[in-house]
């Protein structure tokens, strides 16, 4: 696994860079699949049975892989705690969002995830150091973002408390990274049982608020049940074996740079198969989006630090 020095930035090996486009390509067509799954389930439903196949997925590969699960209290603890805000929050938030806004810009406003990352790290994780490439680079992904959605023109959406909740969630994911950096990986838990914890939580904290509500708001069809299964197995389980791992490699800045990559998957899905409109300056933003995304990661950065 390559090693990483002080301010989070991979060594010599690129074997990253497959962790980082398989999230950031798993996790931009989730947006696409969430509008199928809304058809029959609720955003807490959605949410717990994503958790719950996610979970399954991610156990099968420790046991596949014949990992040792360990107790211990503090992984136990901090498991419920990223569970709640990096994962149970924002996947009902997101998918209450797409009730009222489309699935491309759900996926745009997860690129204010690096945003959030950033701000974490200078307010509550000063334990990792924000490079200067990456603040320019998450600089220009914000701006890529904004060109985008076309800011200028005002969002179309029939609730404001929908973009409120996509944008939330967004902010939950920026924080999430920091905090397992920080309090989770130095525990020296294998990678997989680290990211079981953190899903398995998040079932356990949801089922009982969806077990009071109805199972389901309409019939499951072919679509709702082969999205969800592909949300919780491929959007779930496996696009978090993918992320703890890119996490130590290259910290927490880098690592939440990967929803720079969502929108452009988003759009194109939403465009493609949901009919979703494509105006002039949304490819324009992608490529803006790309050249943040690239700035952030390392792949066109200058030897000057930052020390912040």
């Amino acid at each position: 696994m390559p090693q990483t020095n002080e301010v989070g930035r991979p060594g010599k090996s690129r074997s990253w860079l497959f962790n980082y486009f398989g999230a950031g390509l798993i996790w931009g067509s989730s947006f696409f699949f969430i509008e199928f799954v809304n058809q029959s389930f609720s955003p807490i439903g959605l949410a717990f049975w994503r958790c719950l196949l996610g979970a399954i997925t991610l156990l099968m590969i420790i046991l596949w892989r014949k990992i040792q699960i360990r107790r211990d209290g503090k992984l136990f603890l901090y498991s419920f705690i990223v569970g709640a805000f990096n994962t149970a929050l924002p996947f009902t938030l997101f998918a209450y969002g797409e009730h009222h806004v489309s699935s491309a810009f759900a996926g745009m406003a997860n690129a204010l995830t690096p945003v959030a990352t950033v701000i974490a790290l200078l307010t509550v994780f000063r334990s990792e150091k924000v490079t200067r490439n990456q603040i320019i680079g998450l600089g220009i992904g914000v701006l890529g973002v904004l060109t985008l959605i076309g800011a200028w023109q005002g969002i179309e959406t029939d609730s404001w408390l929908a973009v409120v909740a996509v944008v939330f969630a967004a902010s939950c994911y920026g924080f999430g990274g920091p905090f397992i950096r920080k309090f989770i990986s130095p525990l020296g838990h294998p990678l997989e049982v680290a990211a079981f914890g953190q899903i398995a939580g998040a079932t356990i904290l949801l089922a009982p608020f969806y077990f009071t509500q109805p199972l389901l708001q309409a019939p499951l069809n072919f679509q709702s049940t082969g999205a969800l299964l592909i949300l919780g197995i491929m959007g779930t389980g496996i696009a978090y074996a993918l992320y703890y791992p890119l996490l130590k490699q290259v910290g927490s800045a880098i690592s939440s740079s990967v929803t720079l990559i969502t929108p452009l998957i988003a759009v194109t899905l939403g465009v493609m198969f949901l009919g979703e409109q494509l105006q002039w300056y949304e490819p324009v933003g992608g490529i803006i989006i790309l050249l943040g995304a690239a700035i952030a990661q390392g792949l066109l950065r200058s030897k000057k630090k930052m020390a912040l």
